[in-house]
This record gives structure tokens, sequence and C-alpha cells, in this order.
């Protein structure tokens, strides 16, 4: 058994003040109030919190999941990953490894013909290629794919045909696809940059909106409290300023769980091929005041980031490292620190069925994250990470 003795605690919830918290068989056993004399770790001046969930990842291989881990991020939910087989192995591995984050994927994204994201993946050696959808009559084919290939849920590519270069999913295609997901018992997630998409993947019926729109103000009609979102500011604002990665490089806590290679690629300049928006009327602050419209309106919020993974580039926004910028990003946006938290720890869980984690309770699975200072004071202390574990099992401070 570990004893974690003497730290604030945020259950996921709430703060519960100083308690000590024991882990056994990697499960939380016990949560008394105070600090005990002969705990195994002395969290006197910190903080303990469930570990993070960054509820929009995309991966490139397991690396991406050490450095999540590495950062406190216990759980990540992966919004497409292909071919089958490669998230089919991250799986596998995430389900065994305590030295890598957990993993939820939706595997595939249901995408046009000839369109996003089917013509960034070239047929592989197998002779695979990404199935895109060239109507309504494909939605069912295409769900029951993703469920015998075990997708947790299902993302779908929601954009206008007048924002894009390539054919997209007409909205009948989109509703289409959210009706047979129901059937089946998945959840959709709508990837909803811009105003149409947005109202197109409500209208639709989609669960989960990700990304705020860039280009203008949420439309006044729009029922805000029905709303679950993950805006992805990191992104959004990596989407709309080429200097995005200047808070990160400037912060020493962030840089830590990052190689050299990395850093130095940043400091360079590479945002991995990351584009910023042409597009009349983007602005970050259109992303922001409709975060904050969001929430004061009574949506459900959820941490994520959108990070990904260039190989040989060093991504604009980045796996771990980013989750903490996401984190003081919506507090700018106008969310308490409470907020901010339980977006990244409990409310994931609930949206996405995970229900052994995000909360720091007996019986609930031991993913945690001890970090210096309060960061319900100043969220940013969450970047000062001083202890990881993942199913109780610690992270050695040397990795």
């Amino acid at each position: 058994m570990t004893t974690i003795s003497g730290a604030r605690v945020f259950d996921g919830i709430d703060v519960l003040g100083v308690a000590s918290v024991s882990v056994a068989d990697g499960v939380i056993t016990g949560v008394r109030p105070g600090s005990e004399d002969g705990g195994d770790v002395d969290g006197r001046g910190m903080t303990l919190l469930p570990g993070l969930v960054d509820a929009h990842v995309h991966l490139r291989g397991a690396g991406n999941l050490d450095q999540d881990l590495r950062y406190g991020v216990t759980t990540v939910l992966d919004m497409f990953s292909a071919p089958p087989q490669f998230t089919a192995m991250l799986r596998r591995r995430a389900a065994k490894n305590t030295d890598e984050a957990d993993l939820r994927s939706s595997g595939l994204m249901a995408g046009a013909v000839d369109g996003w994201p089917a013509v960034i993946l070239p047929p592989d050696p197998s002779g695979w290629r990404m199935p895109g959808l060239s109507g309504p009559e494909d939605a069912e084919r295409f769900v029951a794919d993703r469920v015998r290939e075990g997708s947790d849920y299902l993302k779908v590519f929601v954009e206008n045909s007048a924002d894009v270069d390539r054919p997209v999913l007409s909205p009948e295609t989109v509703a289409a696809v959210c009706a047979a997901a129901r059937s089946h018992g998945l959840q959709t997630v709508a990837h909803a940059p811009t105003r149409w998409a947005f109202r197109t993947a409500i209208e639709a019926g989609v669960d989960v909106l990700t990304h705020v729109p860039l280009d203008g103000p949420l439309d006044d009609d729009v029922d805000l409290a029905g709303l679950v979102v993950c805006p992805t500011l990191a992104m959004m604002r990596a989407r709309s300023d080429a200097r995005s990665t200047d808070e990160l490089l400037g912060d020493p806590r962030l840089l830590a769980g990052l190689d050299k290679e990395v850093v130095d690629a940043l400091r360079a300049g590479d945002r991995g091929h990351l584009p910023v928006s042409s597009r009349p009327g983007t602005s970050y602050e259109h992303a922001a005041q409709n975060l904050a419209r969001l929430a004061e309106g009574g949506a459900t919020i959820l941490a994520g980031t959108d990070a990904n993974d260039v190989p040989g580039h060093a991504a604009a926004v980045l796996h771990g490292a980013s989750m903490h910028l996401e984190l003081e990003l919506l507090a700018r946006a106008g969310m308490t620190p409470r907020q901010v938290l339980r977006a990244a720890t409990s409310v994931p869980a609930d949206v996405f069925g995970l229900a052994d984690r995000g909360r720091i309770a007996p019986g609930q699975r031991a993913d945690l994250l001890l970090v210096a200072g309060d960061p319900l004071a100043d969220v940013t202390a969450t970047r000062d990470v001083r202890g990881v574990w993942r199913s109780g099992v610690r992270l050695p401070d040397d990795l």
C-alpha cells in the first residue's frame, strides 16, 4: 500500500482540504482528513488531483502516450487514428503498460469520399485504404465497421464545402451517421471549427462538439445549456497565431518533459507544417469569446488539446505539455480554476462513461497527479509536476 500524506486534495469535483490518500492494487482504498505521520509520499504544500484526461488528441505511436503521462495526463481520448490495426495495437499496449497514458479511440473518422481525412492517408503496404461516405446510405455500413474494430465513440468531420477544397459530408449524411451511431450505442463527436459546422453538427444530433468557431460568434438562438463542447483552445490559438508556442518556450516547467530536439525545433520555428488559417475573419478572440459564452450559458466543457505528432517535426500543439496551456486558456476565457480542473478530470470521465476514474474516492482507479502549489488559486500550478501515478504505479521521476 502507498499513502500520499498531507496534500491538499481536489477530488475531481471540489477541494477536500488537506487529506491522506491510500492506494493498493491499483485503486484508491482510503481518503482520510488531515496529514498522517509515516506516509510514503510527503504531500505537504502540494495538491493531489485525479490524473488529467485530454479529451482530444491524435496519435502517431506509443511515444505520444509516454509523453502525455509525464505531464500527468493519465487518459487520452484519441479522435482519429489509422489504420485500424495500429489503433488496436496502441489500445492493447495502453491497457497493460503503466508507463503510458490509458487510451480510448474513435478509430477512423467519418468523412466524404476523396475528402478529409481520406486524402491525407495514402494506401498502406497491405492495400488498406481509408473509407469514405458518398451519402446517407453509407452511414450504417461505416458505423458497423467501426463497432467491429472496437471504436469507443465515433468522430465525424463536419465542414462546409465553401471552406475546404475537398468533398465534404452533406448535412443529411452527418445526421445519418449520428442516427446509425446511436443505434449501435456509440456517442458521436464532431469536428466543427466554424459557425456553419457548429450549427450543422448540432442540428444533426451530434453528442459532443470539438473546437469552437474561429470565424465569428455563435448564433444567438443556439441552446448553449444543452451542449457538450471540447473547445481545443490551444489548437484554435495555433491555427490563428504563428507565435502560439512562445508561452510554452518561456516556461521551464513545460519544457521539462520534452526532448531537447523538440525544444530546439520549436525555438527554430518548427510547427509541424501547421498553417495559420487564412480564412477571412479568423481570430482567436472569436474562439475565446465563444468559449466564454458557452461556459456562462451552462454548456458542459471538456479540456482537450488536439495534440498531434508529425514525424521529424515539432508539433504546434504537443502531447502532455499543451494540456497545461489549455487549462490556462480556459481560465483566461472566463472559467474558474475549479471549473477548469473539473473539465480536465471528472467531467470528461462522466461524458465518456469512464466510471472508474476522474475522481479521488475509495474504489476509484488510482490515476493521480501531485503538483506543487495550489491550482485552485493559480491554475498554472498544474505545470509543476511532482508525481504521477497510473493504476497505482508511480512514474519514475527520471522518465
